[in-house]
């Protein structure tokens, strides 16, 4: 009996095997074609979970078209992958020690390197914390943890747009305490070693970096000093400030004056226009300046948050818009890589701008639900 089934299974094998075979090499080249953009043109956005605090966003990350796979970052749910432009997920963290994401980043000369920091800098009273940072060279199937495993949090990944092995690391530090294995980290050699090119205090880290699209020498990166308690978060103090290099991390210089607020400061959000290499934008958090014309004992009521625009690669600052919610929370800004006056920062809603800032529209504006990150 169980040889007739074998051979009765041969059979069927045989007849069926060329139209298997066919129906899978017409779903390669199916997988395989370029996304039609016309078919997503009626879609609109909306939520499909996890919708626990562990389920938000924290990094999203993809392979440039006409590539489909991207790869999303939960802020305590690991790593998810899609090769077919988000139709469908699948994780491919979770057999590590620690699935806290904190940043996503996608070597661009080898789009197979992905590098993934945990530890979510995000300083609500319900993150956890990393265990270092981890690196991939098959696409997301295997990881091997890279070091910086004291850092807690890691806010920003940066990798050199032609040397896959140079890569700069934003270093955030514990939420809960202070610790010095936070700063700004560099390696040159894949993730082999580490050096600490900036470091500020044991109670500031890094949060944000941003590189040169034609220079990748010329890097700006801000610093944080923030303790989060159980019910409070103190955000800013002397160590919260934006820095710049011109060598590649051996120097860095604060940037200070030209328009670029001069009061107590945290969160700093950054981002160089791609076709604008003198275009920087930064979100900042800044607290609010006396005002001596009306009265020294009191503070003005305008603060200096808001985002800031630089057209000469930092050197002088103008304010374009005052729009600042919540910037310990989000404090995210991106500039279209086509368009450098097209803004984008995330605040309680998704905030665009197309004139560099002053004007500023907002996504979605009938949504009631804040979007977490904004990315």
């Amino acid at each position: 009996m169980s040889l007739r089934r074998w051979a009765w299974f041969a059979v069927l094998l045989s007849l069926l095997g060329p139209a298997l075979t066919g129906g899978a090499s017409a779903l390669a080249a199916q997988a395989a074609a370029p996304l039609d953009s016309t078919l997503l043109a009626g879609f609109r956005w909306r939520n499909v979970g996890p919708a626990n605090m562990g389920g938000r966003v924290s990094s999203v990350v993809g392979i440039p078209s006409p590539s489909k796979t991207f790869f999303v970052a939960g802020a305590a749910g690991g790593i998810w992958k899609t090769t077919n432009a988000g139709t469908s997920f699948r994780p491919v963290f979770d057999n590590q020690p620690c699935i806290s994401m904190g940043e996503l980043a996608i070597a661009p000369s080898d789009t197979l390197q992905l590098w993934a920091g945990t530890g979510e800098e995000d300083s609500r009273n319900t993150i956890s914390p990393g265990c270092g940072i981890f690196k991939s060279t098959d696409g997301g199937l295997t990881w091997k943890l890279a070091g910086l495993e004291k850092t807690g949090a890691i806010g920003r990944i940066v990798v050199h747009p032609t040397n896959p092995n140079i890569v700069y690391v934003a270093a955030l530090g514990q939420a809960w305490a202070a610790n010095p294995e936070r700063g700004l980290y560099k390696t040159s050699d894949g993730g082999q070693t580490w050096q600490l090119v900036k470091f500020i205090s044991d109670k500031a880290g890094f949060i944000d970096i941003t590189m040169d699209p034609t220079n990748p020498e010329v890097l700006f990166a801000s610093s944080w000093e923030r303790l989060r308690g159980p019910y409070f978060l103190k955000s800013g103090g002397p160590g919260s400030a934006l820095w710049k290099t011109t060598d590649g991390g051996k120097t860095w210089t604060e940037v200070k004056g030209g328009g670029f607020p001069e009061t107590m400061k945290g969160r700093i959000g950054l981002a160089i226009a791609p076709g604008d290499n003198k275009g920087v934008y930064a979100l900042v958090e800044a607290d609010t300046a006396p005002n001596p014309k009306v009265d020294k004992a009191k503070p003005s009521q305008k603060r200096p948050s808001g985002l800031y625009r630089s057209g000469d690669g930092g050197a002088t600052w103008t304010k374009t818009n005052d729009n600042d919610v919540r910037p310990f929370y989000y404090s995210q800004v991106r500039v279209d890589p086509k368009d450098p006056n097209r803004v984008y920062w995330s605040s309680t809603p998704v905030n665009y701008s197309n004139d560099g800032g002053p004007s500023r529209h907002v996504d979605r504006p009938q949504r009631r639900e804040p979007l977490h990150r904004g990315r």
